[in-house]
């Protein structure tokens, strides 16, 4: 009877360590993708903002080049955050596309937005901090870069 006992209280012992291992893992493994996905959405909300900020900066030079009489010089520089999470990024224009692309590095997060200019748009990039939109005008377009 007694060994039973023994057995029976370092079984149970046993087995509420295992569930106890199992349960905590779980909630581990499930938190860790909880905080991923919601740094991931946090990055994405602030590329829409840089991306609209910048978009802005580029209708704005666009105007005054169209508003200009002959060989307008335009530029404007804008301070960003360079890191947005922790995270760097690089701003891209797409003149196929009239698209403004915001990338992050790490985690690869891709936010889009639309330009809309009467002026070509140059296929140009820039990492985040101070980033200068301008008229170049020996090519004729508006490209962004670091300033």
């Amino acid at each position: 009877m007694r060994r039973n006992r023994a057995v029976s209280t370092t079984l149970s012992y046993t087995l509420s360590l295992a569930i106890a291992s199992i349960l905590v893992s779980g909630l581990l493994i499930a938190g860790g993708n909880f905080v991923e996905d919601r740094q991931e959405q946090v990055i994405r909300d602030e590329l829409e903002v840089i991306g609209q900020q910048v978009a802005a900066d580029i209708g704005r030079i666009d105007r005054l080049v169209v508003a200009a009489d002959t060989d307008p010089t335009a530029r404007l520089n804008h301070t960003f955050p360079a890191r947005v999470s922790g995270s760097g990024y690089r701003v891209s224009i797409a003149p196929a596309a009239d698209e403004l692309t915001l990338e992050s590095t790490s985690p690869e997060v891709s936010v889009t937005v639309s330009l809309t200019t009467r002026t070509d748009l140059g296929d140009s990039t820039a990492d985040g901090g101070v980033i200068t939109v301008f008229y170049d005008e020996s090519s004729g377009q508006l490209e962004v870069r670091n300033g």
